[in-house]
C-alpha cells in the first residue's frame, strides 16, 4: 500500500473503549479492551494492537500529528487505577483519529475497527512477511542503497547547517548559491513548539511533585485518624467522653484526606497527556525537517552534477527527477505540518480550558462536600457534655477551696467541724462511737450530693 493510498470511506461517530478484561494467568496473562465503533461493531484489542495502529498511521500519514498513546508500563504495575487511566487514554486516541479529517480515512484504521482478532493478526503477519520478502529482492537492495545515499546527504546538510566553526567551508554551493531552504514562519513555529514543550515539561514535573505531596499529606491525615480512633476506643471502654465528638472530628479529617489524595492526580495525569501530545507535534516538525534536508541534498547533488558533467548528462537527468520528487514531497509535507500546527493550537486551547474548568469544578465539589461535613460535625460538637463530666470539670483542685465552697459530701466548713466535735464527744473511754450520729451524717451527705447532681 502506498503512503497516500487512503480509503475514502468516512467513519463518523464516536468510538468507545470498554473496561480491561484479563486473559490468562501468570506471566502469559494480558488485558484486552472491547472497542465499539459507530456501526456497533465490537472487537477485542490488546494494547499491542493500538501500538501497531499508531505505527502504521505514522508511516502512512507522514507529517500529520498522530495522537499519542498512553505510556507502556510493566505488567506487575498494572493496577485497577492504571488500567482505567489506560482505557481512557486509548479511547481518547481513537476519538482523535475519528475526528481527524485525514487519519480517519486510513485503511489500517478501518481494519482495526472491523477485523476480528484473528484477521488482524493475519494482517500483521502478512505485512511483516511482505517486508521480509522485499528485503531480499534486487529492488529492495537498490532502494536501501538510495536510502543510504539520502541519509548521508541529509546528514551532511545538517552538519553544514549547524557548522558554527565553518569546518565544512562556505555554506553556499560551488556556484555561490546557498542550498539552505529557509522559512521564517516555520522557524517561528519551531521556536514556539520548543518553548511550549519546555514549559509543559516543567509543569508536568511540578504537578507530579505537588500530587505526591498531597498524597503524603493525605497519608499523614490517615495516621492522625488512626490515633484518634485509638483514643476514642479508650474513652468508650472507660465510659468517659462520648465517641460522637470523636466521630465528628474524624469525619472532617477523613473527607479532607480523601480529597487531597485525588485532588491533583487527575490534573497531573492530564498534563502528562498534553506533554505527549506536544511530543507528537515535535515529531511532525521533525518529519518536515527530514524532507527539507533531503530536498537540500538532492538540490546540492543536482547542482554539482550540472556543473561537472553538464545539464544534459544522464546523471544530471536522473538527479533532476529525484530533485523534482524531493521538492514535491517537501512542499506537500510542509503544507501539511503547518496546517497540523494551526489545528494543534486551537485544540490545545480547548483542552487546556477543559482541564482548568474540570479542576475548578472539582474544587467546588470538594468545598461543598467539606462544608456540609463541617456543618454536621459542628452541630454534634455543640451538644452539651454529660452532667457528670461537667461536675467533674468544676471540682476544686485544693482542700482550701473545697471548704471555701462545699466539700465533696455537701457540708459547709463550720458544719464539718461541728460534726467532728460532736462525733468526738460521743466516744466512750474504750474508743467506741455513737452509731446513731454517724448514720445521721452519712444520710445527710448522700442527700446533699444527689441534690447537687439533680441540679447539674
Amino acid at each position: 500500500m502506498s503512503e497516500y493510498n487512503l480509503n475514502n470511506n468516512n467513519r463518523p461517530g464516536a468510538v468507545t473503549v470498554g473496561a480491561a478484561g484479563k486473559v490468562g494467568d501468570g506471566v502469559n496473562a494480558y488485558h484486552v479492551y472491547k472497542v465499539t465503533s459507530a456501526e456497533d461493531i465490537v472487537v477485542d484489542r490488546r494494547y499491542s494492537d493500538f501500538l501497531w495502529l499508531h505505527h502504521q498511521l505514522s508511516k502512512q500519514c507522514a507529517g500529520y500529528v498522530i495522537p499519542p498513546l498512553p505510556a507502556k508500563v510493566v505488567g506487575i504495575l498494572q493496577g485497577p487505577e492504571f488500567l482505567e487511566h489506560r482505557r481512557a487514554g486509548l479511547e481518547r486516541f481513537l476519538r482523535k483519529v475519528v475526528n481527524h479529517d485525514e487519519l480517519k480515512n486510513s485503511n489500517y484504521f478501518a481494519s482495526f475497527l472491523e477485523c476480528s482478532a484473528v484477521e488482524l493478526t493475519a494482517l500483521k503477519a502478512e505485512a511483516q512477511r511482505a517486508n521480509s520478502l522485499n528485503a531480499t529482492s534486487m529492488a529492495s537492495v537498490v532502494q536501501r542503497t538510495q536510502s543510504l545515499n539520502n541519509w548521508w546527504g541529509k546528514t551532511y546538510q545538517r552538519m553544514v547547517e549547524n557548522d558554527t566553526l565553518n569546518l565544512f567551508g562556505s555554506k553556499s554551493g560551488e556556484d555561490g548559491v546557498s542550498n539552505t531552504i529557509e522559512d521564517a514562519e516555520f522557524t517561528k513555529v519551531t521556536k514556539y513548539v520548543s518553548k511550549l514543550s519546555a514549559q509543559i515539561q516543567s509543569l508536568k514535573s511540578k504537578a507530579r511533585a505537588a500530587s505526591q505531596q498531597n498524597k503524603l499529606a493525605a497519608g499523614a491525615h490517615c495516621d492522625l485518624i488512626e490515633c484518634l480512633n485509638w483514643v476514642a476506643d479508650a474513652e468508650e471502654e472507660n465510659s468517659e467522653m462520648p465517641t460522637s465528638y470523636y466521630s465528628a472530628l474524624l469525619a472532617m479529617l477523613d473527607t479532607r484526606a480523601r480529597q487531597m489524595d485525588a485532588e491533583l492526580e487527575a490534573f497531573s495525569t492530564s498534563v502528562d497527556d498534553i506533554a505527549r501530545w506536544i511530543k507528537a507535534v515535535q515529531h511532525a516538525l521533525d518529519v518536515r525537517e527530514d524532507r527539507r534536508f533531503l530536498y537540500q541534498a538532492q538540490l546540492a547533488a543536482h547542482r554539482k552534477a550540472v556543473n561537472g558533467d553538464g545539464e544534459d548528462s544522464p546523471t544530471a537527468a536522473r538527479l533532476s527527477n529525484d530533485l523534482v520528487a524531493a521538492k514535491d514531497e517537501f512542499e506537500r509535507v510542509h503544507a501539511r505540518v503547518m496546517r497540523e500546527v494551526t489545528r494543534f493550537r486551537g485544540q490545545k486551547a480547548v483542552e487546556l480550558k477543559k482541564l482548568f474548568l474540570e479542576f475548578a469544578q472539582l474544587q467546588l465539589r470538594n468545598s461543598k462536600e467539606l462544608e456540609k461535613i463541617v456543618a454536621q460535625s459542628t452541630m454534634e460538637l455543640e451538644e452539651p457534655l454529660p452532667a457528670k463530666l461537667v461536675y467533674a470539670a468544676q471540682t476544686p483542685a485544693s482542700c482550701a477551696d473545697l471548704f471555701a465552697s462545699r466539700d465533696s459530701f455537701g457540708l459547709e466548713k463550720e458544719n464539718a467541724i461541728m460534726t467532728t466535735k460532736s462525733t468526738a464527744s460521743t466516744q466512750s473511754p474504750t474508743g467506741s462511737t455513737n452509731d446513731m450520729s454517724k448514720t445521721d451524717v452519712s444520710v445527710s451527705a448522700a442527700k446533699n450530693y444527689s441534690d447537687l447532681l439533680q441540679a447539674q
